[in-house]
């Protein structure tokens, strides 16, 4: 009888070990692989990026986006596709600090990529149509002696027919923004660019927090696959 009990707790031992593992392995798991959609600015490019010093945002008018680009994508990874009288326009939150060839500005304002999709299979998104909005959540220029260098970082939503092509998810989005551009530094460190060379706009899906609630579901377990063990020897 006691050699019954003691197999049936050493089963129930094992089914709860598997279920630990189960429940920690799927906290620590990311909840998707990587991937990144990237939208692509070559040279020569038009459009403008200027601050005007007085402490608003950094703003970007009618810069030419090139193509998109879907990188371990689920679906026709790593397929240019051209983008159609695309535009990238933005304006970051108001400048916190400025000087010594340093410009930090803080969140807010917004990005958007306004145009058209020319796929190489499957129906195109029509020119005008938003592919990409979002808000700024900190950006950065700065002065290297020849080019000026704008890292943003984002939260945005893209077109859905976008994401379908390339087997992506819908919901939020993290960006971040990378331009190269000459420019001329004015009174109270304004800037006026001169002339655009490249830039990329990369997203990947947002990362899903874990909620409390799981993680103390699974450290429960944890706790109780340790109690069972020691109660039997």
């Amino acid at each position: 009888m006691i050699k019954t009990i003691h197999h049936m707790c050493m089963r129930y031992v094992c089914v709860l070990s598997l279920l630990v593992s189960g429940a920690m392995f799927g906290l620590s798991a990311p909840s998707t692989m990587a991937m990144e959609l990237n939208f692509n600015i070559v040279a020569p490019t038009t459009g403008s990026i200027s601050y005007n010093g007085t402490g608003g945002g950094l703003v970007g008018t009618n810069i030419e986006v090139d193509n998109v680009v879907g990188l371990g994508t689920p679906a026709n990874a790593n397929i240019t596709s051209t983008c159609l009288s695309c535009v990238l326009n933005f304006t970051t939150g108001s400048n916190i600090s400025a000087g010594s060839g340093l410009w930090q500005f803080g969140p807010g304002g917004t990005i958007s990529i306004i145009g058209g999709v020319d796929f190489s299979v499957g129906s195109d998104i029509a020119v005008g149509s938003t592919l990409l909005t979002g808000t700024f959540s900190s950006a950065t220029v700065s002065d290297t002696g020849i080019f000026e260098v704008t890292f943003g970082s984002f939260t945005d939503g893209k077109h859905a027919d976008l994401l379908s092509y390339y087997g992506m998810p819908n919901g939020n989005y993290d960006g971040s923004l990378t331009i190269l551009f000459s420019a001329t530094n004015g009174a109270g460190n304004s800037i006026a660019s001169t002339s655009i060379f490249s830039g990329s706009i990369a997203n990947a899906p947002a990362a899903v927090p874990v909620p409390a609630g799981a993680w103390l579901f699974g450290s429960g377990l944890l706790g109780l696959y340790s109690a069972i063990r020691r109660k039997i020897g």
